[in-house]
């Protein structure tokens, strides 16, 4: 199987430095929508045989944009962008103001900060959902190319299920309409890019 990743576009929520989890909905921005038209054209989507895709917005604009109208779009909230609970919407700012020990030098929330957003996911449940949904997709086509739409801290604990059994501290996060891409055989999976930006 080959399996790739894209971010979906910039938000506002993105540019105004927020945490935009699970609970925030938010939009493609007009630099979001441009960008990702722009990263399209040097994307080839007839290369996929399926195609998945976070239920939220941003993610759905941006998968409708990169294939084209040409493929159908199949929704999973696994998917759905980590949930950070009470959090969700609070500046970066803020957070590492107020609570600087769970703050990463990259200025990421890391998996302490439970502590405080006590409704928020844990990584390890995290994990086993991105895992549940990467067992899945190998399972139904280990011989077939997926595409996959979704969230940058998402794509970060996928990467980090294949390669540091769930660790997603040590991944940064993807840029916006980024891509990344996984070759998977005999049930091993190596990373071939990350972050590869198309525009």
């Amino acid at each position: 199987m080959e399996i790739v990743f894209i971010r979906h576009g910039q938000t506002d929520v993105n540019k105004d430095n927020r945490l935009q989890g699970a609970k925030v909905d938010a939009e493609l921005n007009d630099y979001g929508h441009e960008y990702a038209r722009k990263a399209a054209k040097n994307f080839d989507e007839s290369e996929f045989d399926v195609v998945y895709s976070s239920p939220m917005k941003r993610a759905v604009e941006t998968a409708k944009i990169f294939t084209k109208g040409k493929k159908e779009i199949n929704l999973d909230d696994r998917l759905l962008e980590f949930d950070f609970g009470d959090w969700d919407g609070m500046k970066m700012d803020e957070i590492g103001e107020k609570y600087p020990d769970v703050v990463d030098p990259w200025g990421k929330v890391n998996r302490d900060y439970v502590k405080y957003s006590k409704n928020g996911e844990s990584y390890e449940d995290f994990d086993k959902r991105c895992g549940e949904f990467l067992d899945e997709m190998y399972r139904k086509y280990p011989d077939k190319k997926v595409l996959v739409v979704a969230h940058g801290r998402l794509i970060r604990m996928m990467a980090a299920h294949y390669l540091t059994n769930g660790d997603m501290d040590k991944i940064d996060t993807p840029d916006n309409s980024a891509l990344t891409k996984f070759s998977v055989k005999g049930g091993i999976a190596r990373l071939v890019y990350y972050n590869r930006v198309l525009a």
